[in-house]
């Protein structure tokens, strides 16, 4: 099977959407989507506390583009 390639090739690099309205779809994503939005907890949160939000808040945006599935 032949693999494509996205990209010009040249030294600039390659960008998927032009703003943060720009919607796209990644492994069959059924409907594309705007860029997630995540917001930080405050900084006077426990550390555990503060890194677990964190980590659940990434998840949950890589799941909405369909990047990772949670099992």
């Amino acid at each position: 099977m032949a693999v494509d390639y996205v990209g010009s090739g040249n030294d600039d690099g390659t960008n998927f959407g032009r703003a943060t309205t720009s919607k796209i779809g990644f492994y069959g994503l059924t409907t594309p989507i705007v860029q997630p939005s995540v917001t930080w907890p405050n900084t006077g949160t426990a550390t555990t506390t503060l890194n677990e939000t964190k980590c659940n808040r990434l998840m949950a945006a890589l799941v909405a583009l369909n990047l990772i599935v949670t099992t």
